[in-house]
């Protein structure tokens, strides 16, 4: 998308049972490596400032960080073997709670590293640059001295990215989309949100990760992580563009973003007179509704879609729904269907997967190659991630006129559907696999290029002093993407 460099999703501040949450370590790695490049495990560690007192819901916390104290060695073996795998990278880390300060994500760039218990942050700020570790604060626009970040004490050389959404909200500002309604530490705090902190001076790249604690890297909806590296993804290549910033966060859909100022990737530090080149190339996986140029906290350039882009079309198919989960009637369903193609080719896929409901042993798979795609899959409204009890795929897909698709099921029942990717191109396709409320699946509306793809050179006016300028896109379903700042002057 820009220069060189190659696009990458990750999840890099993800929980499992090693710590309060549920899930094994191989079981995260497993899931991570079938719909990402990268992932981070980031189990819960101590909490230096808990007031504990007598209330017995806190020993939820103590039990979970003993277990991680108890598995490290174990989660330390599984990581290292991970990487073992060209193409895939696996970071070992550790989550560091603090009221006081913020809750910090420590990731490590190698194996085999030990946890430290910090009782203040310039403890855990030394124990990094001694181990070469960075620094992620998460959720930071809760407020201050109650798990949000302390941003008198960030410091940008441990901390180049900042998470700006994850399943907690989202911490761009106090009225953007995605409002804090998961955690319990609050509601946002205008002083504590990104744009308020960009606005004083603060430099730093953004990111999205899950924070999920059913051991689900990269759970669809719950924040996710584009990184531009050179070269194969791996350890190096993706700290390299932490270090950086050439990153941007997601919320779900796996949008690819190029974003360059005056030929200036994502993140950098530009001198510039008082006009800079903006160049923007994103392939949506939906429809883009908008793609908005914000500078210093302002949306001053609103870019559309339109004309004749030339490209692949993305069709979605989605399975799930079932019995309303206030009938008492929910039920994990396994699917099982082959999807063969006719006259089209599968250039690319791009897996949607949500967290619920939690299953140790299940597993989603997915078997493409050019003439279609084997899918092994399971749903439920039971325990849905973020209220969504479906699962669905993206598929890039380049085809004729006269192109077909057919859908060959197994699981939960035997049938098979065709559709013409013509009636595709113009309305949906809804079937159940049996009487209402069965479960059901929906082949969505195909997305043309022209409405998915957005390519755009514009000119940007830069005030006098120093500025900094980001890249924001909404698609028609709501699914968002932040490119990290350029800074200028």
């Amino acid at each position: 998308m820009t220069h060189s460099y190659r696009v990458a999703f990750g999840d890099i501040h993800n929980h499992n049972g090693h710590g309060y949450g549920k899930g094994s370590i191989e079981r995260s790695l497993d899931i991570a490596r079938e719909h990402l490049d990268f992932y981070a495990f980031t189990g819960h560690s101590s909490w230096h400032d808990l007031a504990v007192g007598t209330d017995p819901r806190f020993d939820h916390f103590s039990r979970g960080f003993d277990r991680l104290a108890e598995t490290w060695p174990r989660v330390q073996k599984a990581i290292a073997e991970a990487n073992l795998e060209e193409g895939f990278a696996a970071f070992l880390g550790f989550e560091w709670h603090s009221n006081f300060y913020g809750d910090q994500c420590v990731i490590f760039a190698d194996d085999n590293r030990e946890m430290c218990y910090a009782q203040d942050i310039e403890g855990l700020r030394a124990f990094c640059r001694e181990n070469g570790a960075i620094l992620l604060p998460h959720h930071v626009a809760y407020p201050k001295g109650v798990r949000g970040l302390n941003w008198d004490e960030y410091d940008p050389s441990l901390s180049p990215v900042v998470e700006i959404f994850s399943m907690h909200g989202c911490s761009e500002s106090d009225t953007s989309p995605f409002p804090m309604k998961i955690g319990s530490p609050g509601g946002r705090s205008t002083a504590q949100t990104i744009q308020h902190n960009l606005a004083k001076g603060a430099r730093f790249g953004f990111t999205g990760s899950t924070d999920s604690h059913r051991g689900f890297p990269g759970a669809y909806g719950e924040g996710l992580m584009g990184a531009l590296v050179e070269g194969v993804v791996s350890r190096d290549s993706v700290m390299e563009a932490i270090h950086a910033r050439r990153t941007y966060a997601l919320t779900g859909d796996k949008i690819e973003v190029g974003f360059t100022v005056d030929g200036a990737p994502m993140g950098a530090e530009i001198a510039a007179s008082d006009t800079v080149t903006v160049t923007c190339d994103i392939q949506g996986r939906d429809v883009i509704d908008r793609v908005e140029l914000v500078l210093n906290n302002e949306v001053v350039q609103v870019l559309q879609p339109g004309g004749e882009a030339e490209g692949p079309e993305q069709l979605r198919l989605e399975w799930g729904w079932g019995p309303w989960g206030d009938l008492d009637k929910a039920r994990i369903v396994d699917w099982e269907f082959d999807l063969a193609f006719d006259g089209a080719r599968l250039m690319r896929h791009f897996p949607c997967l949500t967290s619920g409901p939690f299953d140790e042993n299940r597993r989603h798979r997915f078997a493409p190659s050019e003439a279609g795609m084997g899918v092994v899959s399971y749903s439920s409204r039971q325990e849905p991630s973020m209220g969504n009890p479906n699962q669905a795929v993206v598929m890039e897909i380049e085809a004729g006129d006269a192109a077909e698709v057919e859908l060959r099921m197994t699981r939960p029942v035997e049938m098979t559907r065709r559709f013409r990717l013509s009636d595709l191109r113009a309305a949906s396709a809804e079937v159940h696999t049996g009487a209402y409320p069965s479960e059901s699946f929906q082949m969505h509306r195909i997305v043309p290029a022209a409405l998915s793809r957005l390519v755009a050179t514009v000119d940007v006016e830069i005030p006098a002093g120093s500025s900094h300028l980001y890249l924001r896109v909404t698609q028609k379903n709501g699914q968002m993407a932040w490119s990290s700042p350029v800074f200028i002057n």
